[in-house]
């Protein structure tokens, strides 16, 4: 009879377990939120202090701003100005319950300690894929934090980085190889990709109007130039970066066709610049664009490196392979062509999650059926 008993005891203090990390789940969701909101717009996260109505900027109180639970009882529509809530607050919400609640209920016979700290990887790459598909950024401060996270997991669930034992210092020993290997191994990638597809070169038969432009919510700028775009973000990436428009002419700087070259905050026409920061869109004609940039951005580095804190060297091999099928997918599905810009984050992380809950099965599955 005792011992019945201490095993329902067992079993109801799992389920609380699950319970308490879903809630929690949801109320870092929350954080998220304004996490995205912020950081790309140059915000702080603690300044102002209180979260607010992006649309007529009032505070918002405590009680209307608990997760999940508000925006449904507000209906999507904030109680100040009655403006509609993007549903993006509680998708996030809800993700970060159900990623939370399904990492509780699938590593059971992992310490709470250990199931906590994964959750908290799993809240930092989910943060790194919501801010890379919607502004194409990638923080290194933020993949810093979640490499963090993700070493600490692998102390206390060393198998996941790779170990064979329980050994603690095992466990930390291949979070850190997985470190090195995802950094290392997409910094190269990136390299390769730069040398070898990175530049791109558009020749017109004739003058072709091109316009340089802010775009989304003033976070990137692009260079539109008859059919095709290119974003700064991949250009500049890195210092090696280039952009030069030939036989160009500018309208808010007249003189004759010349060559005009841009660096990542200046025009450049002959001995003259000019700082981007003054204007609000360029335009003109152009009859040739030549482009140096990356293939890869060097953000993957960091989000590799993120991932082979917790999944070791084999998890960020499996990101990459499956990540780039599914970053394979997305293009066809959204139709974009060789040349346009592409989150590839998104995708890699994806495909870390994957690994994260049957990724070493699918791998068996795979080897088995390859024979």
């Amino acid at each position: 009879m005792t011992g019945e008993w201490t095993d329902l005891m067992r079993i109801d203090s799992a389920w609380w377990q699950v319970a308490f990390l879903a809630l929690v789940g949801a109320c870092i969701g929350s954080f998220l939120n304004v996490v995205i909101y912020r950081i790309p717009r140059g915000m702080s996260v603690n300044n102002p202090p209180r979260s607010f109505c992006p649309s007529c900027k009032a505070a918002i109180p405590w009680y209307l701003n608990l997760p999940i639970i508000s925006w449904l009882m507000l209906r999507g529509k904030s109680a100040c100005c009655h403006q509609p809530i993007s549903l993006r607050y509680i998708l996030i919400e809800s993700a970060c319950f159900l990623l939370f609640g399904g990492i509780a209920i699938y590593f059971d016979y992992e310490s709470l300690l250990a199931r906590f700290l994964i959750c908290l990887w799993g809240a930092g790459l989910l943060c790194l894929l919501l801010m890379d598909w919607e502004f194409m950024v990638v923080h290194a401060r933020i993949s810093s934090i979640c490499a963090v996270f993700g070493l600490l997991a692998s102390v206390f669930a060393p198998t996941l980085a790779g170990a064979s034992t329980l050994r603690p210092w095992e466990g930390l020993l291949w979070g850190c190889v997985g470190i090195a290997c995802g950094y290392v191994l997409f910094r190269f990638i990136a390299l390769v990709g730069r040398l070898l597809f990175g530049r791109r070169n558009l020749h017109f038969s004739e003058p072709t109007p091109w316009e340089l432009r802010q775009i989304g919510d003033n976070l990137d700028i692009e260079l539109a130039v008859g059919n095709h775009s290119i974003r700064w973000g991949m250009v500049f990436a890195e210092q090696r970066g280039a952009l030069i428009l030939e036989d160009a002419t500018v309208e808010q700087i007249p003189g004759a066709s010349c060559r005009v070259r841009f660096t990542d905050t200046q025009m450049i026409i002959g001995d003259s610049s000019y700082d981007l920061e003054e204007y609000d869109t360029l335009r003109g004609t152009c009859r040739a664009v030549c482009s140096q940039g990356a293939t890869m951005g060097s953000g993957d580095a960091w989000i590799a490196m993120a991932i082979g804190a917790l999944c070791g060297w084999q998890g960020v091999i499996f990101s990459l392979v499956v990540g780039s099928y599914i970053g394979l997918v997305y293009a066809l599905i959204m139709r974009i062509r060789r040349g346009d810009p592409m989150p590839f984050g998104p995708a890699l992380i994806l495909a870390a999650f994957l690994w994260l809950f049957s990724g070493p099965q699918l791998v068996s599955w795979f080897l088995t059926h390859l024979r």
